[in-house]
């Protein structure tokens, strides 16, 4: 991932910067799938109760209130559950959860 400094911005080309945010794109998708592993690690074993939550939904709106809440982290759960029900060769297309919304749906149906 490229650092910006406000002086050398105007010495970039293109290339460089595409090549870049490309980077940044693929490092945000990687985290979330390593995120979505931590949040279901953190609610089967039942962590957020050493925290002092009630329960897991309280815990996401209490501590992760900034970045969705439990309605993000029940969406990225979601995503997580599609794909693991999904034939293996279909697995590796998807590439972030977001591609998953289409058919979280009929898993819920």
């Amino acid at each position: 991932m490229l650092t910006l400094d406000t002086e050398e911005i105007t010495a970039l080309d293109y290339s460089v910067v595409n090549a870049s945010i490309q980077e940044t794109f693929t490092a945000i998708d990687k985290f979330e799938w390593q995120a979505i592993d931590e949040l279901r690690l953190m609610r089967d074993n039942h962590y957020y109760q050493d925290g002092g939550h009630k329960s897991f939904e309280d815990y996401c709106e209490n501590e992760l209130a900034k970045h969705g809440g439990y309605r993000r982290v029940r969406d990225l759960l979601s995503a997580k559950k599609v794909v693991d029900t999904l034939p293996e060769e279909l697995r590796v297309k998807i590439t972030k959860p977001s591609q998953t919304r289409p058919y979280s749906g009929w898993l819920n149906s």
